[in-house]
């Protein structure tokens, strides 16, 4: 029974989510256009001795064709902070201060050479 003094509240349909099957290991990649998903669902599948891996999905409509991403896994090499490059950018960092470490010696030495002969005043000069 309607009761008039309480507003009467739509109920918001709820979008429905896809559910992930997780990974299923396959021989080659034919057994996974082959395999079948339920409706609303996603397996990912990882190719055995190959860095692949391929998702399947099915829409929520029965009418939808399924949908199939293939993914090249590649492998990242970390950096550390000890790598190769950084040992080798620290040292041509040290070799470049070194040379100029030597150009300025270089300099000093210059111009003392060429500095003028100071003569020495003497209490005979000052007269």
């Amino acid at each position: 029974m309607y009761n008039a003094y309480q507003p009467y509240q739509m109920q918001q349909p709820q979008q429905p989510q896809m559910q992930n099957g997780g990974f299923v290991l396959i021989p080659n990649e034919n057994v996974a256009y082959n395999y079948p998903v339920a409706l609303g669902n996603c397996v990912t599948f990882k190719v055995e001795n190959k860095p692949i891996v391929i998702e399947k999905s099915m829409g929520f409509s029965q009418f939808e064709s399924p949908r199939i991403d293939v993914y090249d896994l590649v492998k990242r090499e970390m950096k550390s902070e000890n790598s190769a490059e950084q040992v080798d950018d620290i040292g041509g960092l040290k070799d470049e201060i070194r040379s100029l470490w030597d150009e300025i010696n270089a300099l000093k030495v210059a111009r003392k050479q060429n500095a003028p002969k100071r003569k020495e005043v003497t209490s005979n000069d000052a007269d």
